[in-house]
């Protein structure tokens, strides 16, 4: 697995990046190493995360105070029925209680989980459709998508920016909008 701290590609000049990509300002990528590109990289678009539905639904019931109301439901029941003598009703009714508390809890945080992961999906639909990028020494649009390493990519201004990024040339009033990512206008 890559080290973060070993990435460099934002301290290096363009001219470096230029040659490590093999690529130029002037002609961009050629079909060829797009499609080399596309093959070892695969297409832009966000992995899905991996699903471990058992580890997930065992956290819903076990994360947090899950466990500890589930072993007080059933203390509580065993006070009742098995040492209580005679059985005492606020015994069985506190561990009813409990149970469902247990219960109520897990199914708030599967809600809470789904609602966040909604909050997730809906990232991927701020992506760009099609970009502009140099290709061949030519301008063209292209399904975001089919972005690869080494694309140079024009943007104007108020477009969304389709993959991260490295910027070799700016203008001096460029301005950018972090509020998706910080919340912060």
């Amino acid at each position: 697995m890559l080290d973060l701290s070993d990435l460099d590609w934002h301290l290096v000049t363009p001219d470096e990046l230029f040659t490590r990509l093999s690529t130029s300002i002037q002609q961009g990528l050629s079909k060829d190493q797009v499609q080399r590109r596309i093959t070892e990289y695969g297409l832009n678009v966000p992995s899905k995360p991996p699903s471990h539905l058992a580890r997930q639904i065992f956290g819903y019931f076990f994360g947090g105070f899950g466990s500890i109301l589930l072993g007080g439901s059933i203390l509580v029941f065993i006070a009742w029925k098995p040492l209580g003598r005679p059985p005492s009703n606020a015994n069985l009714a506190l561990a009813i209680v409990l149970f469902v508390v247990f219960i109520v809890q897990a199914g708030f945080n599967a809600w809470q989980d789904w609602s966040s992961s909604r909050v997730m999906n809906s990232i991927t639909t701020m992506l760009p459709d099609n970009c502009i990028v140099r290709r061949d020494g030519v301008q063209t649009e292209i399904v975001a998508t089919e972005l690869v390493p080494g694309d140079l990519v024009h943007i104007k201004s108020g477009n969304k920016l389709a993959a991260d990024m490295r910027f070799v040339e700016i203008s001096s009033d460029a301005k950018f909008d972090r509020a998706i990512l910080t919340g912060k206008p």
